[in-house]
């Protein structure tokens, strides 16, 4: 008897009848998280970047490169963009950087590639850090048009052992008819590689006589 006298006065307490606690609301993370990879996803995600703790950034920078490669593979720089400009505001570091000019390149904006990447090159950076954003920042000077800045940047790149910077130096010597010289940069990818598919077609091009024949239309743009 005497228990259960307890626990009906335990029910009966001041305070005992109210209601209990609701749940946490989720994150902007754990919702982002439930969704599929898509446009809901990306722009859940580029809410959680602006609030999410720095304890689960790691995490919340990982599922956003993934997006932001979905968006990137769909030629959806509409939301790449923002997204990418969300992540480097938060990692500041050469992957979000590169990440952040592709999309910019990508959307028409090179000049604000330039100035991410340059930012980026002023900073203590190892060796492959340094190549592959001097590699992206040739990449932008060329679709700004700034042909002789692109030769020195990817130049630069190349030297330091980029071989997609050796492509697309080949192919702009290609372009401009400069054939032994783009045959010494394709011939020296094959050297490194010989797995290199458009270093091989860009050395046979080079081989071919001057005409028509030797318009480089099949390599990469």
């Amino acid at each position: 008897m005497f228990p259960l006298v307890c626990l009906l006065a335990g029910l009966l307490a001041p305070g005992a009848t109210q209601d209990a606690p609701l749940p946490a609301e989720p994150s902007a993370l754990s919702r982002a998280r439930q969704l599929a990879p898509g446009r809901a996803r990306a722009r859940a995600l580029m809410e959680a970047l602006e609030s999410v703790a720095a304890d689960a950034l790691p995490a919340c920078l990982e599922l956003s490169f993934e997006e932001f490669l979905n968006q990137t593979r769909a030629f959806q720089f509409e939301l790449a963009l923002p997204l990418a400009e969300a992540m480097h505001r938060r990692a500041r570091a050469p992957w979000s950087a590169s990440s952040l000019a592709l999309a910019a390149t990508r959307s028409g904006s090179p000049a604000e590639a330039q100035a991410v990447l340059r930012e980026q090159l002023d900073l203590d950076l190892d060796r492959e850090d340094r190549t592959n954003l001097l590699e992206r920042i040739g990449l932008a000077s060329l679709a700004a048009g700034e042909q002789d800045r692109a030769r020195r940047e990817l130049g630069a790149a190349f030297t330091r052992g980029s071989a997609n910077a050796g492509v697309v130096l080949g192919r702009m010597d290609l372009q401009e008819g400069h054939l032994r010289r783009s045959r010494a940069i394709f011939r020296s990818l094959l050297d490194r590689d010989q797995g290199q598919s458009w270093a091989r077609r860009g050395w046979g091009l080079s081989m071919l006589p001057r005409g028509p024949l030797s318009a480089p239309a099949s390599l990469p743009r």
